[in-house]
């Protein structure tokens, strides 16, 4: 029998080498991207809560550089 109620663990990733600091992701979910000194992405946490997801989503897809991705493990 499986267990149906396990939640799913979602885990963001930068390359930040690719990031060229337009800021949407940072606008659009400020909880998860921050942006340092030279307006790159930092990421405060690998791990994307929940309640996050939504919002930490629409900014990874709002990329122009496409340097953000959420995978769920």
């Amino acid at each position: 029998m499986s267990d149906n109620n396990t939640a799913k663990t979602h885990k963001v990733y930068a390359d930040i080498d690719l990031c060229c600091g337009y800021g949407v992701c940072n606008q659009i979910c400020p909880e998860i991207y921050h942006l340092n000194e030279d307006g790159i992405v930092e990421l405060a946490t690998d791990t994307v809560p929940e309640e996050l997801l939504e919002s930490a989503t629409e900014g990874a897809a709002c990329c122009p550089a496409q340097v953000l991705k959420i995978v769920s493990e």
